[in-house]
């Protein structure tokens, strides 16, 4: 920009003010007859009249100059309607060029008077792909789309009329998130281990959040903010899709759609399931009417909307004549539900299916939809009072609750508090570290929610201070966590993580009793130490032929074992921990030895070689090989 213009408001008169000596103009402002401006190569703040183009430098050389604003403390001239009373609006006063207009803030709706706002009694929230929109039950304002960021493609939702959130899962995302309903503080509450997550509910009295996965096959639950993920149904689940909650009588409802599509009612702990309907299509969207105990489903199949009583009978039909009915809530008299084929919102009365009236049309791909209002969260149960004195999970079930605990932990003997499990087994793929147990009680395996994983190469456990320590091969560092993601660190950091890095982990050992990290690296083709505490002890070995890659620690021995991927020469090693004594175990019928592991109480140590596609062991003490 080397000039400086003045214009008339209406486009007319232009005119150059300057040309000359103006390199980088970044702040500019108007004060009486000047204009002042920061230039950031001139490192000046200077002024030039708005009439007569003379020009003054006000100081300089100061550098990085950003923005100007030049004010007057003298009488403002000028008005318009706005400055009166506010305009008349309750709010929000906008001044135009043709008119006044008021406005709301997000959350509130104007009147018909056009000046006052009000708290809606109720209104619709739908989804609708990469956005999710509200309509007012009760003013001429409708479909006013939510600010939310990060939405690719949201499908289930619901709501705490408690905490004025919504939350919603992205099927695109693979997420679950929630923001209040002026669209702020967005975050994801549960982000590791979806896959197709389609069906969800809020325990609005226990503060849970359940979801149905038709990806994983499983019903899950956590707590609203996502703690103490556990999962409730896995067996005999066939695509669950919708998801309802009944929290006051301690049932929840959902329905699957496959081989044999149903619905089906549980305890909200997700025992004692039974089939409520079974001559059914694809139940999608169910819904239930508090007041009246029914529940609500569109059938996909038969392109219907039907009720039945909540132990599936008195099974009626609301409307037929529906070319592709989809999301479904109800509210009042009413019932609301969305149509694919016409793009459309409607509603008509709940018991007849009479009275239709359409509220939004031009609408593609409503994935859900539902009523905000108290009346859908009322009630009281056992968990509302201090989370029924459970430590992680307090689930409703009829005539009483239960505590529940995080995936994989167990209840102590007073029924309230919960254990980490004593016995697991962990393992990593390219970017999650799982955990699985040998319990037919509890699901076998879940995602661990750790953050940030890009090439898992190698994970051990700290089962002192319970730590998952890993090799993380895409930034060349090992890091540790606890099994919820708290407590993340950086154990070893590579300075130039290029694809020349100096330092490259390929596998770890912890040695638990000396509170030290034995890793191995391929940069270096060497043996190092860290104390867990993340420094470095330094080189333990390193030879001119040595290509140490898999190792394990046996610290009640004082031996490190490793396996030696020299060319054509593959060695399982053992050396002292401080990498004297070195001595090669075996060069025969190895292959590609690819991992090792020790059994202290059978006095054994095992590996595998991939090539061979096989396990084998030797004793300890006399090396005598075992092939399994």
């Amino acid at each position: 920009m080397n000039f400086s213009n003045v214009i008339n408001v209406d486009g007319t008169m232009r005119k150059t003010l300057l040309e000359d000596k103006l390199p980088h103009i970044f702040g500019f402002t108007l004060l009486g007859d000047y204009i002042y401006w920061t230039d950031w190569q001139r490192r000046s703040i200077e002024r030039v009249h708005k009439i007569k183009a003379s020009r003054d430098v006000i100081i300089d050389q100061l550098p990085d100059l950003m923005g100007l604003k030049a004010t007057s403390v003298t009488k403002v001239f000028g008005t318009n309607s706005c400055a009166e009373n506010n305009g008349g609006c309750s709010h929000l006063c906008f001044f135009t060029p043709q008119e006044t207009r008021c406005a709301c803030p997000i959350g509130l709706e104007l009147l018909s008077d056009m000046k006052t706002c009000i708290i809606p009694e109720a209104f619709l929230v739908f989804t609708s792909r990469a956005a999710i929109h509200r309509i007012s039950l009760e003013t001429n304002n409708n479909d006013v789309a939510i600010p939310l960021t990060g939405v690719k493609e949201a499908s289930a939702l619901d709501f705490d009329v408690s905490d004025n959130r919504i939350y919603w899962t992205d099927v695109s995302l693979k997420t679950i998130s929630r923001a209040f309903m002026n669209g702020s503080s967005v975050e994801h509450v549960i982000e590791f281990g979806l896959d197709y997550p389609e069906g969800m509910a809020v325990d609005w009295m226990g503060k849970n959040l359940y979801w149905a996965d038709t990806g994983t096959n499983r019903i899950e639950v956590a707590r609203l903010d996502g703690q103490y993920r556990q999962v409730l149904v896995w067996k005999d689940l066939d695509n669950p899709r919708s998801l309802a909650l009944d929290p006051t009588k301690g049932y929840m409802y959902w329905t699957e759609w496959g081989g044999k599509p149903r619905i089906v009612r549980a305890y909200m702990d997700g025992t004692n399931s039974i089939t409520l309907v079974d001559k059914v299509g694809r139940a999608n969207d169910l819904t239930i009417d508090y007041a009246d105990q029914r529940l609500y489903w569109t059938d996909l199949d038969t392109s219907m909307i039907e009720s039945s009583n909540m132990l599936g009978q008195e099974r009626e039909i609301i409307a037929d004549d529906l070319p592709h009915p989809f999301g479904l809530t109800q509210y009042s008299d009413y019932i609301y539900w969305t149509d694919w084929n016409l793009h459309s919102i409607e509603r008509a009365d709940k018991i007849s299916g009479k009275n239709r009236t359409l509220i939004q049309g031009h609408l593609d791909f409503v994935m859900d939809i539902l009523v905000f209002h108290s009346s859908r969260q009322d009630g009281l149960n056992d968990c509302v009072q201090n989370n029924g004195h459970c430590g992680h999970l307090c689930l409703a079930i009829p005539n009483g609750f239960r505590c529940g605990c995080a995936a994989h932990y167990t209840l102590d003997p007073n029924s309230r508090n919960c254990s980490s499990p004593a016995s697991f087994l962990l393992f990593s793929q390219k970017s999650a570290i799982s955990r699985m147990i040998p319990d037919d009680q509890q699901s076998p395996d879940i995602i661990l929610p750790m953050h940030g994983l890009r090439n898992v190469k190698a994970i051990d456990y700290d089962p002192l201070d319970k730590l998952i320590y890993w090799v993380d091969g895409r930034q060349n560092i090992i890091k540790r966590a606890k099994d919820d993601g708290t407590q993340p660190f950086t154990v070893m950091s590579t300075p130039n993580q290029s694809q020349n890095p100096e330092k490259q982990p390929h596998d770890l050992s912890i040695d638990i009793y000396s509170h030290t990290l034995y890793w191995t690296c391929e940069a270096t083709n060497s043996v190092n130490v860290h104390r867990l505490n993340g420094e470095s002890i330094g080189m333990v070995l390193r030879g001119d032929h040595d290509k140490p890659r898999a190792i394990v620690v046996n610290a009640e021995r004082g031996y490190m074992y490793f396996t030696n991927m020299q060319e054509r020469a593959p060695k399982i090693e053992r050396a002292a921990l401080d990498g004297t004594e070195r001595e090669v175990l075996f060069t025969t019928g190895l292959i590609r030895p690819v991992a090792l592991v020790i059994d202290n109480k059978l006095g054994k140590l095992f590996w595998v070689d991939a090539d061979l596609k096989r396990i084998e062991s030797c004793d300890l003490s006399v090396g005598v090989v075992d092939a399994f």
